[in-house]
């Protein structure tokens, strides 16, 4: 077949879509391109709905909410004792008492020194909490021993009960951290109406 002779335009199709289809990604890229410069400058207006809302019930004004306050455990980083040591400790809530234990043989020694409250220790109490306050939790702690403790507490630490759920833990120590270091943990949870 000589090269001057015409061939059918049907041969020609398969290069002539390549093409438009090269052309036509490419005009998408520019006007991808320049939309988004659009965008970073002005952001387009807003558009305000016209609907008319529906009609709110009016909140019903939240009253105080019932929590009870659960110790779940102790970490004890000091026992303040060179073996074991017994301690007492007594918990407050806004300066009023709300419940105290005795904790035998706590220890800082590794892998003994978180201390499970028992059920049966009752250290738990009810409080209420009224909407957006945030109650003080108190903890005072005494080392029991051969002798008469003072009246003053060796250790102690304040938190803040400001809703349901786990509190932040709570630091209880004394000013010398070797005579008595301990975090608390608590939860609080909604109690059933």
């Amino acid at each position: 077949m000589a090269d001057n002779e015409k061939k059918p335009v049907i041969n020609h199709l398969p290069a002539i879509l390549t093409g438009s289809a090269a052309l036509i990604a490419a005009l998408t890229t520019v006007y991808v391109n320049i939309r988004n410069d659009i965008k970073d400058e002005a952001p387009p207006p807003a558009v305000v709905a016209t609907a008319k809302p529906a009609e709110a019930k009016p909140a019903a004004p939240a009253g105080p909410q019932e929590l009870r306050l659960q110790l779940q455990r102790v970490a004890v980083q000091h026992d303040g004792a060179v073996g074991n040591a017994d301690w007492r400790f007594a918990i407050e809530a806004d300066g009023q008492p709300l419940f105290a234990f005795e904790q035998e043989a706590m220890t800082s020694e590794g892998g003994r020194n978180i201390v499970v409250v028992a059920e049966d220790r009752n250290a738990r109490a009810n409080l209420e909490l009224a909407p957006g306050k945030r109650i003080p939790i108190t903890i005072k702690g005494w080392r029991s021993g051969w002798f008469k403790s003072s009246d003053q507490p060796a250790v102690s630490g304040q938190g803040w009960v400001a809703s349901a759920g786990a509190l932040a833990p709570i630091a209880v120590k004394a000013a010398d951290e070797s005579k008595g270091a301990f975090t608390f943990y608590f939860s609080a949870v909604p109690e059933k109406e």
